[in-house]
């Protein structure tokens, strides 16, 4: 992945048009845009994959009712997305949203980490809160950082840049996060056993003998424990990277 990386690099360094020009880079509204889009991104999507996994492994619920148990998640981030917006083209002020969804992230995934089968509904429904939150009033505004950092003919392409950065975070968050939970299941369940042979719907999990089904359970929950615990230097990160970031009003007329 490396190597593909330098290529590419030297590539773009390289061409006449490229598709993603280095010398953008070399403002730090945009590099930092992009470090705490990829941050933020992967912590995001972590959640977002191996929430509703664990609330049907370990928790029981059907896929639907895992769906539904993710509102405050999905909701929260929708609804301050929304509302970021809206400031931000009232007031022209920016700084202040992803300051304050980087700290939030931060603390969403704090108050996740010690996320057991017997976690209350509703601190889990809180942590989520907060995690959903905190995505919300930080990834649109990054684009929006990206965008006003560069001239006006690399609008296009800054935008492009973070949302991409987002994205690519969010893939390595899931390889990565995957990996810790598939090391925890793999130690915390009977040897010889494929651990993703013991995943699956609530049903299937019932079925098994019921010291593996605990085990499951457990461990399931201890990966994701773990999952969250990597998160919070992640997203504290991210937090650092946008404090960085120097705050300059944006027009607001028409």
């Amino acid at each position: 992945m490396l190597v593909l990386a330098v290529a590419c690099v030297r590539r773009e360094r390289r061409a006449a048009d490229p598709i993603l020009p280095p010398r953008l880079f070399t403002r730090p509204g945009l590099a930092v845009a992009c470090a705490t889009s990829f941050l933020v991104g992967a912590v995001m999507f972590g959640g977002v994959i191996y929430l509703p996994q664990y609330l049907q492994v370990v928790r029981g619920h059907g896929a639907t009712e895992a769906g539904l148990l993710m509102l405050p998640q999905v909701g929260t981030m929708i609804a301050a997305s929304t509302l970021s917006g809206y400031l931000i083209n009232r007031t022209g002020r920016w700084k202040v949203f992803p300051v304050a969804g980087c700290a939030l992230v931060t603390a969403g995934a704090v108050a996740l980490s010690p996320i057991a089968p017997d976690t209350s509904p509703w601190w889990l429904a809180a942590a989520m809160a907060v995690l959903g939150v905190g995505t919300g009033l930080t990834q649109q505004v990054l684009v929006l950082v990206a965008q006003t950092s560069v001239g006006t003919g690399d609008v296009g392409v800054a935008g492009a840049a973070a949302t991409f950065s987002r994205t690519l975070g969010g893939a390595v968050g899931v390889a990565a996060f995957g990996a810790i939970i598939s090391a925890r299941l793999r130690s915390g369940t009977p040897s010889g056993q494929d651990p993703g042979s013991l995943l699956g719907t609530p049903e299937r999990v019932a079925e098994l003998p019921a010291q593996v089904a605990d085990s499951v359970r457990a461990s399931y929950s201890a990966g994701l424990a773990s999952v969250f615990l990597v998160a919070v230097p992640l997203a504290g990160a991210a937090l650092a990277a946008v404090l960085l970031l120097r705050e300059t009003p944006l027009d607001t007329r028409g």
